[in-house]
């Protein structure tokens, strides 16, 4: 273990953490039987409710790597943010404390950074259920494992973390998240790169790789899957909000707008609405699935004004539509052609057999 006094870690690992007892302890071990050790890790309990802010106080006993910060609940994006004020190290991983790392994965990193400098290392993840069950595995699936033109990180890469193709209905593998990657501290510090609240926008970390990709020069992407996202059920993503189209609309202008200010070459936006419809349509299926509570009548109302939506039509109007789903053609029909009793019918039986 190396020996922490006056040395400056190579990593620093940032856990933000909110009521998470159950899984806090599987995160940190997965993070300490790492084959790498030049690390700290940054607990952040982010005004848990829990025991979370105990146990984080005995993991600071136990490994002089660990260190905990305690602060008013804010939020995941400035959890992040507290977790960077706090950082030392030369680069920065950010794991969500109810997810866990995969052996090798720190040591594949520092690889990959000592042989080409990157400012950024991607690598895949699976989906796991609650007994630790591979759902899906992720792995990229791209061309290129180091890129270091800027303006084809900017305007060919990124997008394919965005959609897949809509020219050829291939698919990267490639996710926006904040946990699917290390990345050098500098880029935070030069560019004042900062998380927004997921409060404010529903998808902080596609807002946030708005700034990030319009700065990097050096990519590497690792082809396996070195993280395991731990699917919740009770999480946020599955929690029906009843503005939840009015934030993804809001999140959507505003990271178009953000594109168009950092002059992506269109191809980012393009695919933006297609994220940007796939989010719709899962609001919608939580719509029609709020039925029993809502009732029918409101239910049908609130699904056909976020389906006459000019926003919504315009993407739909704009997407290409060759490597639709047999889902998404009949939604877009329905949208276009504003027959929605059918769409509802259809959203509710979509919900039925599927969820969202």
């Amino acid at each position: 273990m190396c020996d922490f006094v006056n040395h400056q870690p190579f990593f620093s690992i940032v856990l933000p953490i909110y009521n998470v007892e159950k899984y806090l302890d599987r995160c940190i071990n997965s993070i300490l039987c790492q084959d790498f050790d030049d690390y700290e890790i940054i607990l952040v309990d982010d005004g848990s409710k829990d025991s979370c802010p105990a146990l984080c106080d005995e993991w600071v006993l136990k490994d002089k790597r660990i260190k905990t910060v305690h602060k008013k609940n804010g939020g995941l994006g400035y959890a992040r943010n507290t977790g960077l004020e706090h950082a030392e190290g030369k680069y920065i991983f950010f794991i969500d404390s109810d997810d866990y790392i995969m052996q090798g994965l720190l040591s594949a990193v520092f690889h990959e950074i000592s042989k080409n400098q990157s400012d950024v290392v991607f690598y895949g993840f699976s989906r796991v259920d609650s007994q630790d069950n591979v759902l899906s595995q992720l792995i990229p699936f791209i061309e290129k494992e180091y890129y270091d033109d800027p303006a084809e990180i900017k305007n060919r890469l990124l997008p394919e973390f965005i959609a897949k193709s809509p020219h050829t209905g291939i698919a990267s593998n490639l996710r926006i998240s904040a946990w699917n990657c290390c990345t050098k501290i500098e880029l935070f510090n030069k560019y004042n790169l900062r998380f927004p609240s997921e409060r404010e926008y529903i998808s902080e970390d596609l807002y946030y790789y708005m700034d990030l990709f319009n700065v990097l020069n050096r990519v590497s992407i690792l082809k396996k899957d070195y993280y395991r996202y731990c699917q919740n059920q009770g999480s946020l993503t599955f929690t029906y909000k009843k503005d939840r189209y009015e934030k993804i609309k809001y999140c959507y202008e505003s990271v178009e707008a953000k594109a168009n200010e950092y002059q992506y070459d269109g191809e980012v936006q393009l695919r933006l609405k297609a994220l940007f419809i796939a989010n719709v349509l899962g609001c919608l299926k939580m719509e029609a699935g709020n039925t029993k509570n809502a009732g029918r009548k409101e239910t049908y109302r609130r699904i056909k004004q976020i389906a006459g939506d000019g926003y919504l039509v315009d993407a739909l109007q704009k997407y290409p539509q060759t490597f639709y789903s047999r889902t998404w053609k009949v939604f877009r029909r329905c949208v276009l052609k504003k027959h929605f009793l059918l769409l509802y019918a259809f959203l509710s039986a979509q919900f039925r057999s599927k969820g969202v």
